[in-house]
């Protein structure tokens, strides 16, 4: 992908995520925006001695600690998303999915990985304002950011 000069809109981007038995990857419906998932950071380790040069404290890297990152869509109850996503967030299971990152309204990159539903809600209901559900999940692995294949 060529770097560009101006900032881009999530316009047309895309998040999926693995249902059915087997597990395939299905696109979520109203996706209305997400993190983007990251393998989180390292856990950093105090090591620091009487003679830590400087008088500074020192680190050493441990285990990567869990990155969580949430996908927000309009609420539809019973909509097959929302049974999907209900259903992962109850299964607590680790499910592959794939987010689309589009550059100019065409998709250019996509990351895939795996991770656990931890949390999904359906939103509130206010009487002026559309309503949001949240799905909330923690990452297992992600893998490198790739350039966007058609599946």
């Amino acid at each position: 992908m060529a770097e560009t000069q101006d900032a881009s809109t999530g316009y047309m981007g895309e998040f999926h995520l693995g249902d059915g038995s087997p597990l395939v990857l299905k696109e979520c419906q109203q996706v209305t925006g997400f993190d983007i998932p990251s393998e989180g950071n390292r856990e950093q380790i105090e090591k620091t001695h009487l003679k830590s040069p400087g008088w500074r404290r020192e680190y050493l890297s441990g285990f990567y600690e869990d990155s969580d990152f949430e996908v927000t869509l309009n609420s539809r109850p019973l909509s097959d998303t929302d049974k999907m996503l209900e259903a992962a967030n109850k299964a607590g299971d680790t499910r592959p999915f794939k987010c689309v990152l589009p550059e100019d309204g065409e998709p250019v990159a996509q990351i895939t990985g795996t991770a656990r539903c931890i949390g999904y809600s359906r939103g509130t209901l206010s009487a002026d304002g559309v309503t949001e559900a949240t799905a909330t999940f923690r990452v297992v692995t992600v893998d490198d950011v790739e350039e966007y294949e058609v599946a």
